[in-house]
């Protein structure tokens, strides 16, 4: 590569190099789904005797400068597994898991004032509504815009949205005060640190797991 090249240029060319041969190929698409899959086991596996993640959640996903994306699902058991792979979940084909800096769950029906909301609004709209709320604080750049069909971005207007999350998100006002608060202390959160995680938070840091073997390595945070 010229030393002009720029870091798009550099990028195609590891891997036009990753895929040279069809035995390359071949093992840069193993190694792939082997990272995936492990990331997606650490996000949705449980620690002791706690049960795997599944139902409600709010989710981030960082990159070393930020906050890239914030998403709920009320299937946590696939979605968080499908997030690094990409087949359904658009963000790993622009961001690659792989530089991922961490990602961080919250299980917020078990939260204290979640059973206020899910009475008022139904479990799936709080969990729009918290949605909406923190995108709408948080302004992650993968939710800012949206494509366009002229091959372009549009931005997101939060303020003007009449979606059901967005019409709920005023009456959560308790709920999204202790989503918030568990938001950041996932943020900060270090594994080497004195902070503990609250119960109902899961924090996992992807570039751990590139290197792990698939039977056993580092693996996820409680």
């Amino acid at each position: 590569m010229p030393e002009t090249s720029t870091p798009a240029d550099r990028w195609r060319q590891a891997l036009l190099e990753l895929t040279a041969n069809k035995q390359a190929a071949a093992e840069w698409r193993r190694r792939r789904y082997a990272f995936a899959h492990r990331l997606g086991t650490a996000l949705t596996a449980g620690e002791g005797t706690d049960p795997g993640i599944t139902g409600s959640v709010l989710y981030g996903v960082w990159l070393t400068w930020g906050l890239i994306y914030v998403g709920q699902t009320g299937e946590a058991q696939r979605r968080l597994r499908d997030l690094a792979v990409g087949e359904s979940h658009h963000l790993a084909n622009t961001y690659p898991p792989e530089i991922w800096s961490r990602v961080a769950v919250i299980e917020w029906p078990r939260l204290s004032a979640a059973s206020a909301a899910i009475g008022l609004h139904s479990e799936p709209v709080a969990g729009l509504a918290l949605e909406h709320r923190l995108q709408s604080v948080l302004h992650p750049l993968a939710n800012a815009s949206r494509r366009t069909p002229e091959g372009g971005w549009r931005s997101v207007d939060w303020a003007g949205s009449r979606s059901r999350g967005a019409r709920a998100a005023r009456e959560i006002d308790e709920l999204f005060a202790s989503v918030l608060a568990a938001w950041q202390v996932v943020e900060r959160w270090t594994a080497a640190g004195d902070e503990l995680l609250p119960a109902a938070c899961h924090v996992v840091f992807p570039g751990d797991l590139l290197t792990a073997d698939s039977d056993d390595g580092p693996m996820d945070h409680h």
